[in-house]
């Protein structure tokens, strides 16, 4: 892979918030500085093309990121529809980011048989959407009914508006590197599980014939920065601790924690719930799968991740104990250092 580019600090505005609060904190975002905003679809809340556009009409410069959309709620040819149609509402400013979402579709009864082939039906929809965008004759699918002669109906924006791939285990990671326009690790991400994915994700990449430096890596992050170290710190015990319940092994296997704590966590959350598990949640867990603290410590974490090869740092779940002090306190004490970096590099 090439050298990392430091300093892409992106915020996540989360679908659980009220729609008014949201937009709030998107401008306030643009203001200060940060170069994305994303957002995701996770259980019955806020649809993202809605929650994004909304977004995108509040704002004029910064990047809009969706990460992620599932294929089985939208047939791969209606997320094209919408990607394009928001592309050209935003006027070029979208990344689309393509994932199965098994956990949450298990968790809301609606995996079908479909999501029995997740792969197959993720690297399906990435190419059907590709082809869509490229104005190019779309693929034979084993998951998804499409014509080989569907297309947009409308110029779009940017043909080029890149698609990201949801990757977490080893083979989902390679196909995204042989096919997608960039990938997306999944939540809770150390940089010992990045290193370990970006050479995977080059595997596959080279492969394909393709380039792995040309391939945007972007993580979403587990963030929580306040003048009080500790208070920091304990915000992010819970949401540390639904994480390491609900994701799948492989995020453990390359990370250097202690696993049997890991799993006796899981146990409590099971049996006794989320409070449970994360009084279980220690220092060292949290140094490994979060980034809070206060201001400098957690600027010296970004960097750790930007140097791992981590191109899009996506700061989500817990901005701080306040979300607004929080993302103040990341553009006042840790996009200048990330930017003084990348201009060194």
């Amino acid at each position: 892979m090439s050298a990392p580019i430091v300093g892409r600090l992106a915020v996540s505005l989360q679908d659980d918030r009220p729609l008014n609060e949201t937009l709030e904190l998107a401008r306030l975002s643009e203001e200060l500085g940060f170069s994305e905003i994303w957002t995701n679809e996770n259980g019955h809340y806020r649809g993202a093309f809605t929650q994004l556009t909304a977004i995108a009409s509040v704002t004029s410069t910064i990047g809009l990121g969706i990460g992620i959309v599932n294929p089985f709620h939208r047939h791969p040819s209606l997320i094209a529809m919408e990607a394009a149609t928001l592309d050209e509402f935003s006027h070029g400013r979208l990344r689309l980011g393509i994932g199965a979402a098994l956990w949450n579709l298990r968790n809301l009864g609606e995996a079908d048989d479909r999501t029995q082939r997740p792969l197959t039906a993720t690297i399906d929809a990435v190419r059907i959407i590709q082809a869509l965008l490229h104005g190019e004759p779309s693929i034979e699918s084993a998951i998804f009914t499409v014509s080989p002669d569907a297309h947009l109906d409308f110029a779009t924006y940017r043909p080029d508006l890149p698609v990201y791939v949801g990757a977490v285990n080893e083979r989902m990671l390679r196909a995204g590197g042989a096919w997608a326009d960039a990938v997306e690790l999944g939540a809770i991400t150390s940089t010992g599980y990045v290193r370990w994915a970006l050479e995977v994700i080059g595997q596959g990449a080279r492969s394909n014939g393709r380039d792995p430096s040309t391939l945007d890596i972007a993580a979403p992050l587990m963030v929580s920065v306040s003048e009080d170290h500790e208070t920091a710190r304990r915000a992010v015990r819970e949401s540390l601790a639904y994480y390491l319940f609900r994701v799948e092994q492989i995020m453990f296997a390359h990370a250097g924690a202690d696993e049997e704590r890991i799993a006796t966590i899981q146990e409590v959350v099971a049996s006794s719930g989320l409070s449970a598990g994360a009084a279980l949640v220690d220092d060292e867990l949290i140094d490994t799968f979060a980034l809070a603290g206060e201001p400098s410590h957690v600027a010296d974490r970004f960097e750790e991740y930007a140097r791992a090869g981590v191109r899009g740092l996506i700061a989500q779940h817990v901005a701080g104990p306040e979300r607004a002090a929080g993302l103040r306190l990341l553009a006042d004490a840790v996009l200048p250092r990330l930017k003084e970096t990348s201009h060194a590099s």
